[in-house]
């Protein structure tokens, strides 16, 4: 792997850096301690660079273990969530098989509607029949009567 070489300042002191990432990362990072280390010196009184660079150190290791600790929870989050993603995309696949049951029933029910009320055309086209029949028994019923009334009526006076 090619390494890149880069000199900085940090404290006011040059230092040359070398490594394999890109030269302008090296900087943002020699930046980072170079801000660091001036926000500390600024702060303490006798700030030996030695004493500077060991609480900028403790500084950036609290600064790591706090970036670990966020990871973690990310992780756990992103864990949760894809268990989250699971669960729904289960609910959405049963859903999708509740919906094609449900298709399939109702195309049944249609289909049982449709026989259904064939049959009851059937049925009611008898019933008229019936009811036809029924009122022509009924005419004849009535011309019957009369005839028997007349045949009554024509007994009585040839006694």
């Amino acid at each position: 792997m090619e390494s890149n070489k880069v000199t900085v300042k940090i404290l006011g002191q040059p230092y040359t850096i070398a490594g394999e990432k890109p030269i302008e990362e090296i900087e943002k990072i020699a930046n980072y301690v170079d801000d660091k280390m001036q926000t500390i010196s600024k702060m303490i009184k006798d700030g030996t660079p030695g004493r500077t660079a060991i609480l900028c150190a403790i500084n950036t290791a609290e600064d790591y273990f706090d970036a670990l600790e966020k990871i973690e929870m990310l992780r756990a989050a992103k864990e949760q969530v894809e268990k989250d993603a699971n669960h729904y995309l289960q609910m959405w696949e049963e859903a999708k098989k509740s919906f094609l049951a449900y298709k399939d029933n109702a195309i049944k029910a249609q289909d049982s509607k449709k026989a259904t009320d064939e049959r009851l055309r059937q049925l009611q086209d008898k019933c008229r029949e019936f009811e036809n029949s029924f009122f022509d028994l009924q005419m004849e019923n009535i011309q019957l009567k009369d005839q028997i009334d007349k045949l009554k009526k024509n007994n009585q006076y040839e006694r």
